[in-house]
């Protein structure tokens, strides 16, 4: 079961990084910590149940660099999520890599050895599993330490992230995005820190007996996480679809008179960035460009995208794509109300309108309106 689960969460997390990356890209954050816990899983999955000496030799310690940074991974994304910031703002956040340079170094030859030594290392682990204590260790220090440390980091940083996320002020803001994230964020962190901890009490187990393969499979640790890695993403998708917009807490940097307080009476703080984007809408035009989408108003605006995207989604209502549409049909209706049909075609129009194509114009324009452009002239020539 963990196989498969493992490899579930790998293919969803990737869906959301490739999904969310260009609006918020703490979504890579949230994708990584599952796509490195399920590695994880399947390095226990392939060592405790694999009689395969190739599969063993692929999991076992060649990702185990990538292991020291859930931790960190989960601290920054709270962190991030809380305060509205990029993945990595200042120099010092750079310092919570150390873990895992640390640990690449430490492998750097295992890692780059023969895969026949690694082959020759898994055959052993297959034969006796209590060989993970003594086998494909670094050059730095012994795997017990690299064995220990690394629920241990994931343990510390699961605490940080719970004190960030309590001592929020976020609240006292009874705003529904906020509640979501809050919400989100919550369980995100107990889910990972019991995960951590068990297994880190299977990896105390290790040290403490002799191991056998059924008894670390039916330790909690692989239950846990099996289940967990299966659940969170789902849960992601299906109730928390609206977590990449983060919480827009960073008020718009050319409405300068807003004063401080807005926050601690309750008020939306990206209302006036939808009043801005709006207006750039209705100004500028620049739906009519056939590639406009939301990195034009970014980039035009100064606005980072996933706080466009949560202006169309959540206080507008409506998906930026959807909104486009209705701007573009909302012309093209003017163009065909002004006679323009007389010296330009339906391609024509649809062109000026920002449509790449004929067929897109028209489906577009019978989903708003319930009728093609060609049946809107022919019931405006009957009025």
């Amino acid at each position: 079961m963990i196989l498969y689960l493992s490899i579930y969460s790998i293919i969803i997390s990737i869906v959301i990084a490739i999904h969310n990356w260009s609006i918020n890209k703490n979504a890579l954050l949230l994708s990584g910590i599952f796509i490195i816990f399920s590695t994880y899983s399947l390095a226990h999955y392939f060592s405790s149940e694999s009689s395969s000496p190739f599969w063993v030799a692929i999991f076992y310690s060649n990702f185990s660099p990538l292991w020291y940074l859930p931790g960190p991974f989960l601290y920054f994304y709270t962190r991030n999520t809380l305060t509205d910031k990029s993945i990595f703002y200042t120099w010092k956040d750079y310092l919570h890599l150390l873990p895992f340079l640390i640990q690449f170094a430490n492998m750097y030859f295992y890692i780059f050895s023969p895969f026949q030594n690694k082959l020759e290392v898994a055959k052993l682990i297959i034969q006796d599993l209590n060989n993970i204590k003594y086998f494909g260790g670094g050059v730095l220090y012994p795997p017990v330490v690299a064995i220990i440390s690394r629920p241990v980091l994931v343990i510390i940083y699961s605490i940080a992230s719970a004190f960030l996320f309590f001592r929020s002020d976020h609240f006292k803001i009874k705003i529904r995005q906020y509640r979501f994230v809050r919400i989100w964020i919550f369980v995100l962190i107990t889910t990972i820190f019991i995960i951590a901890t068990s297994y880190f009490i299977l990896t105390l187990l290790l040290f403490e007996t002799t191991v056998s393969r059924g008894l670390i499979q039916f330790k909690p640790a692989h239950i846990v996480s099996g289940i967990a890695f299966f659940l969170l993403p789902t849960i992601l998708f299906v109730f928390f679809p609206n977590i990449v917009y983060g919480m827009p807490i960073v008020l718009d940097k050319k409405s300068k008179n807003i004063k401080k307080n807005r926050l601690e009476n309750f008020h939306d703080p990206l209302i006036e960035t939808t009043d801005r984007i709006l207006a750039y809408l209705k100004k500028d035009k620049p739906f009519l460009k056939e590639k406009f989408d939301i990195a034009d108003i970014a980039e035009n605006l100064d606005i980072p995208k996933h706080h466009i995207a949560y202006c169309f989604s959540i206080l507008l209502n409506m998906k930026f794509t959807a909104y486009r549409s209705k701007l573009r049909v909302d012309y093209a209706k003017e163009l065909l109300d002004q006679g323009t049909s007389e010296t330009l075609s339906m391609d024509g129009i649809g062109t000026q309108s920002g449509f790449s194509s004929r067929s897109g114009f028209f489906a577009t324009f019978k989903a708003e309106t319930g009728m093609t452009p060609t049946q809107y002239l022919e019931q405006k020539a009957f009025k």
